[in-house]
């Protein structure tokens, strides 16, 4: 005969798993977005309430980083082109090829953007905070280092 009991408890983990899993993101989302204030609120940069907000959030990053230089290659208006960026990979990242691209440049342009922001108040350790940045988990810890902090320089 049939017993569905191990079935049903596999249900139940898993369940489970998803509804701690759902508050631990959210928790992690209030975290990052409480230091991303606090950092926009120590530089005076206006709307810094838009950190609490899902993509519009990135605006503020893009007023913190202000602009990116590779090589000889600069994005400027970086609270245009990453909210955008971000609207852009949520569209498009199911597509297979282009959606592996997409995905692709938008890590690498957020982790520009953080590194522009670290090398503002610790240039000694930009590199290495960008390096931990590409776990996620150390961001927000180190977003309310930074906003503790004046930083050496503004671009």
């Amino acid at each position: 005969m049939f017993n569905g009991g191990g079935l049903g408890a596999l249900v139940l983990f898993a369940v489970i798993g998803m509804i701690v899993g759902i508050v631990v993101g959210i928790a992690f989302y209030i975290f990052y977005a409480y230091a991303l204030y606090r950092l926009a609120k120590s530089r005076n940069i206006e709307m810094a309430w838009l950190a609490w907000i899902p993509i519009a959030h990135m605006y503020v990053v893009g007023k913190l980083a202000k602009s990116i230089k590779i090589s000889d290659i600069e994005i400027p208006s970086l609270e245009i082109v990453l909210p955008v960026s971000m609207v852009v990979y949520i569209l498009l990242n199911r597509i297979t090829v282009l959606g592996t691209i997409i995905t692709l440049l938008f890590i690498v342009l957020n982790l520009l953007s953080l590194y522009s922001i670290y090398k503002q108040y610790v240039p000694e350790n930009a590199v290495v905070y960008t390096i931990l940045s590409i776990l996620v988990i150390p961001v927000p810890f180190f977003l309310l280092k930074l906003s503790k902090t004046e930083p050496v320089s503004i671009p």
